[in-house]
């Protein structure tokens, strides 16, 4: 045996008690803390409450977690680097975003933020490669979007005219549409748990755990993520169906869904020809809740720093001397709490400019093709829960299809802070180490097949000589 090979299967080898306890305490923590966060209880502030610089606690929390995952780098340093190698594409992104610091609005307020998310994306790296479990991620998610909803059920109870705002429930969370957010990530959580080989018990606990979820999100009124929640089982069990034939077969229903649209959009077009209507006229009346002049004034700013953007995270919520947004004349030119555009395409746009664009969409798409990869080639029931199985698989994949979707309506593509930027960590580093010891396995089965080849030959050549 080589020693790569070698060095592959030490690195593959199961972590010590220590190691496991540890990685999934601060898992643990991480992960109910990015959910749950810190009720605020001061709703009507001026100066949004959402960014890493308003609380001493949250850097000071993110800075104890990262001190803690300390030992484990030390542990599993080399799986580590490997798997940041494997992840360049997230890594280059991320090393452009810590330069644009350099030609940001404001570049303390960047660099912090740049900084923290260095945090992030080590502590995530680090309990990739240290949980001996795959499925310990997905039961963390749910049991603390549970915590969520039963603090936030709570609180209706005791303050009700605190908790249900007039856009709908609230919570413990600044606004309706983060406690959507939180449901809708606990029940893709809770479905991928659902086809999970477990107990009867725990089958029920869970369903029981998804209805609670399903109460939260529907008193919320969050459209976009009941939305998901509606649209994201449809997409999953075509993406099964698809997996289960040919790649031919495949290939036509796909091709066919597409002729279908690009059929009907040509339609209506001539359709429009024919009788002297405006093509665009069913959405002119459209504005998405207000969104519409956010996005009209996104598209200006976005022009006046086309490539390189006004740098990480210096868009919103910044020095408001120098925040684009409380300069205009528009509704929101004087509400310090509007702090995104309500679209992430448009916020990587003004932040990263089209290279961040581009590289930011590279990301998010590679991570879609592994896990179509993965639903692909993983087994639904593994002996060994160190490999990723397809509920997991699945899980992802579902995660993925929410992030593009939700983000045409707010704003979550790599924002410091939120919920989905660190979960798209996770399950960006969590099917690049598949990928990468998918690899590895395939270097060994194909190293064993050579050696026994060559044994085969020996032998031949000794029986004829």
């Amino acid at each position: 045996m080589t020693k790569q090979t070698h060095a592959s299967s030490v690195n593959n080898a199961p972590p010590s008690r220590w190691i496991h306890r540890l990685s999934t305490v601060i898992l643990f923590c991480m992960v109910l803390y990015a959910v749950v966060g810190l009720p605020n209880f001061h709703r009507d502030v001026t100066i949004s409450a959402s960014t890493d610089a308003v609380s001493p606690f949250n850097r000071l929390l993110w800075l104890l977690l990262f001190a803690l995952s300390l030992p484990l780098m030390k542990a599993k340093w080399q799986d580590i680097l490997d798997l940041l190698k494997s992840s360049g594409l997230l890594f280059s992104l991320f090393i452009f975003f810590t330069c644009s610091s350099l030609w940001a609005l404001d570049f303390d307020i960047s660099l912090r933020r740049i900084l923290f998310a260095w945090i992030q994306i080590a502590l995530v790296a680090t309990l990739t490669c240290t949980i001996s479990c795959r499925v310990t991620l997905i039961y963390f998610v749910f049991y603390s979007a549970l915590v969520a909803a039963w603090a936030d059920l709570i609180v209706w109870g005791i303050m009700p005219g605190y908790a249900m705002t007039s856009e709908g429930l609230a919570g413990i969370q600044l606004q309706k549409n983060q406690t959507g957010l939180i449901m809708m990530y606990g029940l893709l959580a809770g479905g991928a748990l659902f086809f999970y080989p477990q107990s009867k018990k725990k089958r029920r606990l869970i369903i029981a755990g998804c209805l609670l979820l399903s109460f939260i999100l529907l008193a919320s009124k969050s459209k976009t993520c009941l939305s998901i929640v509606i649209a994201v089982p449809a997409i999953m069990g075509l993406v099964f169906l698809l997996n289960r034939c040919r790649a031919a077969t495949a290939f036509t229903v796909l091709f066919s869904g597409v002729a279908a649209f690009l059929c009907l959009c040509f339609s209506y077009l001539l359709w429009c020809t024919f009788n002297n209507a405006n093509p665009a006229a069913p959405f002119l009346d459209m504005t998405f809740t207000s969104r519409t002049d956010l996005w009209t004034f996104m598209l200006d700013e976005i022009q006046k720093r086309p490539w390189l953007g006004a740098g990480f995270c210096s868009f919103w919520s910044i020095n408001p001397a120098i925040q684009p947004s409380l300069k205009t004349s528009m509704w929101f030119g004087s509400e310090a709490h509007i702090n995104e555009a309500h679209n992430g395409y448009l916020d990587l746009l003004a932040t990263g400019g089209l290279v961040g664009f581009v590289w930011g969409l590279a990301v998010v798409g590679y991570a879609i093709f592994l896990a179509i990869q993965a639903t692909a080639h993983t087994q639904a029931v593994t002996e060994n829960k160190a490999i990723m199985s397809k509920p997991i698989a699945f899980f992802h994949l579902s995660f993925l299809s929410a992030l593009l979707i939700h983000n045409f309506t707010e704003s979550n593509l790599f924002s410091n802070n939120a919920l989905l930027a660190v979960a798209l960590y996770f399950t960006f580093f969590d099917l690049c180490n598949w990928n990468r010891k998918r690899n590895v396995s395939e270097e060994k089965r194909e190293f064993l097949r050579k050696q026994e080849n060559l044994l085969r030959t020996r032998k031949y050549y000794t029986k004829v000589t």
